[in-house]
C-alpha cells in the first residue's frame, strides 16, 4: 500500500496584514447617482413621470420623491456627495439627513447647512 502525501502551502493562506479597510461609495452618494439616472429616464422619455419610476421599481411615489429630491442640492453638495466613502458598515450621512437641506431654497443656505452637517 502507498502513502498519499499532500502539501498545503500554509504561506498562502497567512492572514492578510493589517491595514486601513477597504472604503466604497457612500450609500448617499449611490442614491444619489439613481436619483441622476432616472431623472435621465424621464428626460429620455422611457418613463413620464416619477409615478411610473415607482411602480416599475416596486418603491412607492413618496420614497421616489425622496430620492428625487436630493436633485435639489447645490452641485457642488451633490459632488462631494458622489465622492464620499466609508469602511463597510459605516454610514455616518444618509439620506434623510439631507432633506431639509435639500428643502432650503437658496444654495447659499444649503451649503451653510451642509457644512453644520459635516462638522456635527
Amino acid at each position: 500500500m502507498s502513502d498519499i502525501v499532500v502539501l498545503f502551502d500554509l504561506a498562502r493562506h497567512a492572514a492578510a496584514p493589517a491595514g486601513p479597510p477597504p472604503l466604497y461609495p457612500a450609500r448617499v452618494a449611490r442614491q444619489l447617482a439613481l436619483a441622476h439616472a432616472l431623472q435621465a429616464r424621464i428626460a429620455s422619455g422611457e418613463f413620464e413621470d416619477q409615478a411610473q419610476i415607482a411602480r416599475a421599481l416596486g418603491l412607492s411615489p413618496a420614497r421616489v420623491s425622496q430620492l428625487f429630491d436630493l436633485l435639489l442640492l447645490s452641485p457642488d453638495i451633490q459632488e462631494e456627495i458622489l465622492f464620499l466613502k466609508f469602511p463597510p458598515g459605516a454610514q455616518p450621512l444618509n439620506e434623510a439627513a439631507l432633506r431639509p437641506i435639500a428643502h432650503l431654497l437658496f444654495w447659499p443656505d444649503q451649503r451653510r447647512a451642509w457644512a453644520a452637517l459635516r462638522r456635527g
